[in-house]
């Protein structure tokens, strides 16, 4: 079977960020670690499952301490945005 190549664009900045952290974590080029999570996605590794969040995609190992302020920037109410 040949090899197909994409070409991907528009690719957010934190999720470049999450799976670059996660090929050098994992000792892996960029390009394998795509691979691993495209074939994993799509059944062709066998260890496709049921998955109820993104932490396969971002990696298992925790979040950072930006990833965590930023969560808890989402959950701050602004006060002035909402009506008396």
């Amino acid at each position: 079977m040949k090899d197909i190549q994409y070409t991907i664009r528009k690719i957010p900045l934190k999720v470049d960020e999450a799976l670059r952290s996660r090929a050098k974590r994992q000792g892996k080029s960029l390009n394998e670690t795509l691979l691993d999570s495209l074939k994993t996605s799509s059944g062709m590794s066998g260890k496709a499952k049921t998955r109820r969040n993104l932490d396969w995609f971002f990696g298992s190992g925790g979040i950072s301490k930006e990833e965590e302020q930023a969560f808890k920037d989402q959950r701050t109410i602004e006060r002035g945005a909402w009506r008396q």
